[in-house]
Order: structure tokens, then C-alpha cells, then sequence
């Protein structure tokens, strides 16, 4: 049964994980520096369960592919469920984990998420490429906020490789109902990670018709960004949040062939309910 909804959740997350690629999107939920943080107001509030919901959906309007010359919009599902104050949780654009620390401003943790996936049929310059499955990926993240300074850190390994990410930031009240985190993030991959997702092999050349040429994607950097995201309490359950990232492509991805713009912004914006 436990490998069943395993497989479940995974096949249900796999179409989001692109998704998150481009999106800011920490590790867990429940410290605020995520995309969904708890208000002061709700933290003092009892509860008569252990477990937190939050439910809802948006939008966002970012590259096909990293590299990509288009924009396009998708749907942003919002599922998330956490346990006593996020020790383990599940989402669909973070994964599930649990988190080892007691300390209210630590967390470190294990996690599994699906591999970020990719579709040949995204866009024209991806033809000859060939697609890029969702694959399982585990993961360690390490988070630590100096109020109002947060890092925040993770590693993840799958089939397609290694890669990690590192962050750090501000995050601070507006108001009472409003909450804004400004930040910055970069991305590192191994060489098959790079490979897999920036690299051409004779092979695709070839299904290419040319128009691509073979490269091969060493380790390194692959893009750095800046961020932010504001959100908004319209009542103890209902929230809104809305985010803006640009990110610049660098290292070895930036090389690639199938890189057709080096920065690339993105915007997303969604809706929920937590309970």
C-alpha cells in the first residue's frame, strides 16, 4: 500500500516539477521563507490537529524551457499538508520530507521530489532532442533564519545527476496582512545533470537536421537569480501569493546550444486556503 501511494503522489507531482524549475520554491513549508509561510496570527492560534492543509491554484507565466525564447502560461495547483508545524510534509511542487529539527529557525531534512522533466514537443528548438522523463529524486536541505535574514540550501540526486541549490535573503512584515521576501539563489549541477538538460549528443545533432550542434555540458554554476514574493492574509485561512523571479543562465549552460536568451523572468500568482 505505502509503495502505491508513493507511486501515486509521484505521478501526480512529475507534471509539476518543470513547473517548479521556475518558480521560487523552497524546500518546506512553514518557515517564511516560502511561498505559503504561516502568519504570526495563525501561529498563536490552537489547533485541534497536527496536521496543516493548504488548497488552492493560480498561475504563472514563465520560459517553455530553461533557455527558451518564449514565455508561456500554465495552472499552479496548490496541495500542500504538513505535520506538527512541518516535522514531515507533502506537496505537489516540493515534494514530501521530514524535517529533523526542534528548533522553531532550523530545519534540515530529507526529502523525495520528482526530477525536473522536459518535452521535446515544448518548443521548436528542442526537436531532434527527445524527452526527458520525470525520474524520483532524493534529497537533503538544510534552512536557517537569522530574523530577518534567512539561507536556505538543499542537494538532490536521481538518474539525471546531482544538482544543489543555495539561497539567501530578507523576509519581513508590511503590515499585519502582509508579508515580503526579496532574495537571491544559485544552481549548481553535476556533468550528467548539465548533460541532460544542456548538452547534445551527436545522436540529437543528428534528429537535429543540424540545426543543433554536439556539446557537451561539463560541471559548474548553471544560472543565479533574484527574487521576490509578497503575500497577502485576507482572513486567517484565505491567502494570496504572488511572486517574481529573474534568473540568469551561466557556466556551462549558458554555452548550450539550445540556449536561445540568457536571462529569463518569470511570474506566478495563486490563491488558497489553509486549514
Amino acid at each position: 500500500m505505502t509503495k502505491r501511494l508513493l507511486a501515486l503522489f509521484l505521478m501526480t507531482a512529475a507534471p509539476l516539477s518543470a513547473l517548479a524549475a521556475n518558480l521560487d520554491v523552497e524546500p518546506i513549508p512553514d518557515l517564511p521563507l516560502n511561498n505559503v509561510p504561516r502568519t504570526p496570527a495563525a501561529e498563536n492560534v490552537p489547533t485541534e490537529s497536527a496536521w496543516k492543509f493548504s488548497l488552492g491554484g493560480g498561475a504563472s507565466y514563465a520560459p517553455r524551457y530553461e533557455g527558451a525564447a518564449n514565455d508561456r502560461m500554465r495552472f499552479m495547483p496548490l496541495l500542500e499538508a504538513s505535520y506538527k508545524d512541518g516535522k514531515a510534509f507533502i506537496s505537489l511542487l516540493r515534494g514530501m520530507g521530514y524535517n529533523f529539527s526542534d528548533e522553531r529557525d532550523t530545519q534540515y531534512g530529507v526529502r523525495l521530489a520528482p526530477g525536473y522533466g522536459r518535452w521535446q514537443s515544448d518548443d521548436p528548438r528542442l526537436n531532434g532532442t527527445g524527452d526527458i522523463r520525470f525520474i524520483p529524486e532524493a534529497g537533503l536541505f538544510f534552512n536557517r533564519r537569522f530574523a530577518p535574514w534567512y539561507v536556505s540550501s538543499g542537494i538532490s540526486t536521481g538518474s539525471h545527476g546531482v544538482h544543489a541549490e543555495l539561497g539567501a535573503g530578507i523576509n519581513f512584515p508590511l503590515s499585519t496582512a502582509d508579508r515580503l521576501r526579496l532574495g537571491t539563489n544559485l544552481n549548481w549541477g553535476d556533468g550528467r545533470f548539465n548533460q541532460t538538460y544542456f548538452g547534445v549528443t551527436p545522436e540529437q545533432a543528428a534528429a537535429s537536421g543540424y540545426v543543433l550542434t554536439t556539446y557537451n555540458a561539463g560541471a559548474g554554476i548553471k544560472d543565479y537569480a533574484l527574487t521576490a514574493n509578497w503575500l497577502h492574509n485576507y482572513s486567517r485561512e484565505w491567502f494570496s501569493n504572488g511572486g517574481v523571479s529573474y534568473k540568469w543562465l551561466t557556466g556551462p549552460a549558458l554555452q548550450s546550444p539550445l540556449v536561445q536568451r540568457r536571462g529569463m523572468e518569470s511570474v506566478n500568482f495563486l490563491v488558497g486556503y489553509r486549514f
